[in-house]
């Protein structure tokens, strides 16, 4: 039996961690986020999640500068992304995140995104962007998507 494909992505944030998951079909959904405790309390959630949804892989958003360098959030993530590795032993990928959480809170009015940052469904939003983008990254959606119209498996369209 194959293994089927199971990534999580990740939204770190000091307070709150964005969660979303997405498997063989590639569709990235939010979680609830990690929010109580401290860090190692977090960790032992996302560690639950990794378990439960037999994830192969973690996605992370890394805030790179518009030169590519890495500012002060970008290391405390590298450093975040270190402890995972030796925490559960999975590949990680950074991704570029610099807009996620303003893209997700775009959909959100002021002060509905204000309420949604205290419950964590913002950060998680900003993790199902993430994911959506690393997934975009290595399997174009197209590629998955269209079938060639002169296939045999492509049913022709009923005249009217």
């Amino acid at each position: 039996m194959a293994v089927r494909e199971s990534w999580l992505g990740v939204d770190y944030g000091t307070k709150r961690i964005g969660l979303a998951h997405a498997d063989d079909i590639r569709v990235p959904v939010p979680l609830p986020a990690a929010v109580g405790g401290d860090e190692d309390s977090r960790l032992e959630e996302i560690g639950r999640l990794i378990t439960a949804k037999n994830v192969q892989e973690i996605v992370l958003g890394h805030p790179t500068r518009p030169d590519g360098s890495s500012g002060e959030m970008a290391q405390v993530i590298e450093g975040f992304r270190d402890r995972l590795a030796t925490r559960f032993g999975l590949p990680i990928h950074l991704v570029d995140e610099r807009n996620s959480s303003q893209e997700a809170g775009e959909h959100w009015n002021l002060k509905k995104a204000r309420q949604k940052r205290k419950s964590g469904q913002l950060d998680s939003a900003a993790a199902t962007l993430i994911l959506r983008e690393y997934l975009d990254q290595i399997t174009p959606i197209e590629d998955q998507l269209l079938l060639d119209p002169e296939s045999e498996n492509c049913d022709p369209l009923p005249h009217a």
